[in-house]
């Protein structure tokens, strides 16, 4: 598939655009988004750049006077996103330049870039860069924005929980070092936002400033093995601790995403103060909200035939 940025004409907008999709998850501070991100200066809401008939970017702060709502990861990284348009006298107002910015990229099918403001402050107010977005409609309340797969190259998938769900790389291509730190810069992401920056099994996420720390996005399906970084349900986020202690298949978990342990005497013992053997048998604690977000059954059997096979 081409880059839907090649489509848009205007070269200062495709490299701005650009610049944003490349910092997809970074948090930065309102001082450093002022320095590197038109507009951001001034614009609290909608940014259309002077002379331009697009928007260029939206962002979401949590005092703001528009009922904005929270993003819905889907599997392929993707995300919907209902975002308010600007009011006049209480009441949405479609003929604002703003408005009718979103409207043109909505029409013409130019992305925008969406900011929105990190929960933890990071020196004063800090924005979590969430890539780019299409304006698939608007439904007389809301925007409805649609953020880009973790493979834009392969466009949307479908929006529902009937996804078919391909744990594996039928066709792994080969990419530039530059694509695919990109793809996998996005895989972790998405899996960070449908986990909320917790752990799966201990629940733990720290921050320092904002910033999440410590957490990291598991394959099920081990890259090595082929599996997909192009849908989360091949995902789970893990502290580094469990992320390492899961890549050494000395716990997993079952089809019903119950914990399985090894039966290794000395891990057991070793790991007596570990929430490993707490969680034994139990259900993840810490999972996605949507169901169509949990990992996938062919994920978790690939998973749990390596893990029976060590242990045998």
């Amino acid at each position: 598939m081409t880059d839907p940025l090649e489509s848009i004409p205007d070269p200062t907008l495709r490299e701005r655009l650009q610049r944003l999709r490349e910092q997809v998850g970074q948090i930065k501070t309102s001082r450093e988004l002022q320095e590197e991100v038109p507009g951001f200066r001034g614009q609290k809401g909608i940014y259309k750049p002077a002379g331009s008939k697009y928007a260029l970017w939206v962002r979401q702060t949590f005092r703001g006077p528009y009922a904005d709502e929270n993003p819905r990861i889907l599997p392929d990284g993707s995300w919907v996103y209902p975002y308010a348009p600007e009011a006049r006298g209480g009441r949405p107002d479609l003929e604002l330049d703003t408005n009718a910015a979103l409207l043109r990229c909505r029409d013409d099918g130019v992305p925008v870039g969406v900011f929105r403001q990190s929960p933890e402050a990071r020196e004063g107010v800090s924005y979590e860069i969430m890539g780019l977005a299409y304006v698939e409609d608007f439904d007389g309340t809301h925007f409805r924005l649609r953020g880009e797969p973790i493979d834009w190259e392969e466009g949307f998938r479908a929006k529902a929980s009937s996804v078919p769900f391909e744990p594996f790389e039928r066709n792994p291509r080969i990419l530039a070092p530059q694509l695919r730190e990109q793809r996998d810069q996005r895989f972790r992401w998405a899996v960070r936002m449908a986990y909320h920056d917790r752990c799966s099994l201990c629940e733990l996420g720290y921050r320092i400033r904002g910033v999440p720390l410590a957490v990291e996005a598991a394959h099920v399906i081990p890259v090595e093995r082929r599996g997909t970084s192009r849908d989360i349900r091949n995902g789970i986020l893990l502290c580094r601790n469990h992320h390492a202690l899961f890549d050494e298949l000395t716990w997993t978990f079952d089809e019903r995403l119950r914990v399985v342990v090894a039966p290794d005497t000395n891990f057991r013992e070793s790991a007596a103060q570990n929430c490993i053997l707490k969680w034994e048998g139990k259900r993840l604690p810490n999972l996605p909200d949507s169901p169509e977000d949990l990992p996938g059954e062919e994920a978790i059997r690939f998973r749990m035939e390596q893990f029976e096979s060590q242990w045998r």
